[in-house]
C-alpha cells in the first residue's frame, strides 16, 4: 500500500521542522544561551554536504531528500555565521581526521561505485564526529539547549516514517535511524540544568 500525497506531507514537514530547530539554535547562539562545539559543527558543514549527495543517490526519491537537503544548507549557513561572528576557535587534529574520513568516502564512492557504501560511511563517520558535543553535553548540560535537538529528532523521525511508508531498501533506513538516536541523546542529556555534572562529582567527592 502506498500513501504517495501522505508521505510528501510528511516530508515537507520533516524539512521544515528540521529547519526550524536550526532558526531556534541560531537565536540561542545570539543570546550566549548555547555554545557551538567546534570538533563538531565544523565537520557538519562539510559532511552534511556530502550526506545529502549521496543519500540523493542512494534513494532516488526527492522526497525523503527533502530534510537532507535543509539539514546541509542549514549546517553551512550556521557554520559561516559562527566563523564570521568568531564563535569557532582553530581547528583540532580531530577535526581535520573527521574532514579526511569525510574525504575518504568520495574515493569509496570512486573506487565501488557505490553511493550506498559511501553513505553508509558518512552515517558512521558521523556517529564519531557527534563524540565531543555528546561527552561536552555530559560534562555540562548547559552548553546545549534541549529543544532544537528534540525539533531534530522528530524530523528524522518523521523521515524515517516516509523512508518506511516508501519502502524500497534497508539503506535508506539507515541515515535517519542513526541521526534519530544521535540527536535525542544530546536532547536528553541537555534537560538536566540544575548545575555541570563535573561541578556535581566534585562536590560529591569533597
Amino acid at each position: 500500500m502506498s500513501f504517495p500525497i501522505f508521505t510528501v506531507i510528511l516530508g515537507i514537514t520533516a524539512g521544515f521542522v528540521q529547519f526550524s530547530g536550526y532558526v531556534y539554535y541560531v537565536k540561542k547562539i545570539n543570546v550566549g544561551r548555547v555554545k557551538p562545539n567546534t570538533a563538531s559543527w565544523s565537520i557538519w558543514a562539510f559532511g552534511a554536504i556530502l550526506d545529502t549527495i549521496s543519500y540523493i543517490f542512494v534513494t532516488g526519491d526527492w522526497v525523503k531528500s527533502i530534510l537532507p537537503v535543509a539539514c546541509a544548507l542549514s549546517a553551512i549557513v550556521i557554520f559561516f555565521y559562527c566563523l564570521y561572528y568568531g564563535h569557532f576557535g582553530r581547528p583540532t587534529r580531530f577535526e581535520w581526521l573527521l574532514v579526511a574520513l569525510d574525504f575518504s568516502a568520495i574515493l569509496i564512492w570512486w573506487y565501488y561505485s557505490s553511493a550506498i557504501y559511501a553513505n553508509l560511511f558518512l552515517v558512521s563517520t558521523a556517529v564519531i564526529s557527534f563524540i565531543p558535543i555528546i561527552w561536552h553535553t555530559w560534562k555540562d548540560p548547559m552548553v546545549e539547549d534541549a529543544l532544537p535537538w528534540f525539533l531534530w529528532t522528530a524530523a528524522y523521525s518523521l523521515l524515517a516514517i516516509v523512508v518506511l511508508l516508501r519502502w524500497e531498501k534497508w539503506e535508506d533506513l539507515a541515515y535517519p535511524a542513526v541521526f534519530v538516536v544521535l540527536h535525542v541523546v544530546i536532547a536528553v542529556l541537555s534537560l538536566d540544568k540544575r548545575v555541570p555534572r563535573t561541578l556535581r562529582f566534585d562536590r560529591v567527592a569533597k
